[in-house]
């Protein structure tokens, strides 16, 4: 096994048969959920049942800091421009829209090309190999329910959603004694994470109301409440609907959870791979065999040896 430590990423290399990704493995610096929790983990154990080539971002994807290899390559002189507006976070809708679609900023020229460097031999490490797998992280969000992984087709002659859907339900009862037992503990999950953001939101706002929330930070609401109101009962909904108060949304949280079934995989639930531009740019011609996949943070961080099993068993019937 070849070991090759690059600026911005590791590559661990057996052989070209498979690349095997962590793209946001790299430093959670700023805020804390700025990188794919424990991904490499995943896909380290992956890699040693495949064998292949395993690639491990080691760069923050924060566009003032680093680079976000699954985005696109940003103009430079767009590049340039935005660089002051993300170090004073001016514009959170700008800078959404920016996130959504390119992989950095850059102070100067010099900075701009040194990340672009970075960014090509990145892609080059993948490019040669047929077969690649992204290993990412999905939070433990109400959003997710009832997913506790998230496969997202990209490309490929054996890429179809109808195969792939038929595999994962195949997956589903083959794993489901498991699913049903780490349940407790993943709805656990799901909760913390809806009191951190309840938290997170008081930090930035001084306050749990709604009209005080920027358009982003409800669009990050709204995706929770979604389910909320799919699975809590009615009253429990009124009351948060009349109400939207901290008290009252968290105990909306629990009692979707308490009412919603038990985890499982699912196809595309929470991602749809429209933001994958890395992958589109560098990857899509030809006829390679391209798989995102969003294991929970649960997942990647309680049972890495079972995310990467489920991965290899769908990789396997795919062909």
């Amino acid at each position: 096994m070849a070991v090759s430590f690059r600026k911005g990423f590791t590559v661990y290399n057996k052989d070209n048969s498979i690349a095997i990704v962590a793209p946001h493995a790299g430093p959670a610096l700023e805020i804390t959920t700025s990188r794919d929790d424990n991904a490499e983990t995943t896909a380290s154990l992956l890699w040693k049942k495949f064998g292949g080539k395993l690639i491990v971002g080691n760069v923050s994807r924060k566009r003032l800091w680093g680079v976000d290899f699954n985005r696109d390559i940003p103009p430079l002189k767009l590049a340039l421009k935005n660089y002051e507006l993300f170090k004073n976070y001016d514009d959170i809708q700008v800078i959404f829209q920016y996130k959504k679609k390119y992989a950095w900023v850059a102070e100067d020229e010099q900075d701009y090309y040194e990340r672009l460097k970075i960014y090509q031999g990145f892609w080059a490490e993948i490019e040669d190999c047929e077969k690649c797998v992204f290993i990412h992280r999905q939070f433990n969000r109400l959003k997710s329910l009832p997913g506790i992984m998230d496969f997202i087709s990209l490309a490929g002659a054996n890429v179809k959603k109808e195969k792939i859907y038929d595999i994962i339900l195949d997956a589903n009862v083959k794993y489901t004694d498991f699913f049903k037992r780490i349940e407790p503990g993943y709805k656990q999950a799901v909760y913390i994470e809806s009191q951190r953001m309840v938290a997170e939101a008081i930090r930035r706002y001084k306050e749990f109301k709604w009209d005080k929330f920027s358009v982003f930070t409800r669009e990050v609401f709204f995706k929770d409440l979604k389910i909320i109101k799919k699975y809590a009962q009615p009253y429990v909904v009124k009351r948060l609907q009349e109400r939207f108060t901290q008290d009252n949304y968290i105990e909306a949280c629990q009692d979707a959870l308490k009412n919603c079934p038990y985890p499982r995989i699912t196809l595309e639930n929470t991602f749809d791979g429209s933001t994958a531009l890395g992958p589109r740019r560098k990857l899509f011609s030809g006829d390679k065999v391209i798989i995102e996949v969003e294991p929970s943070q649960f997942m990647n961080q309680w049972y890495p040896d079972v995310a990467a099993s489920i991965i290899k068993d769908v990789m396997d019937k795919m062909g």
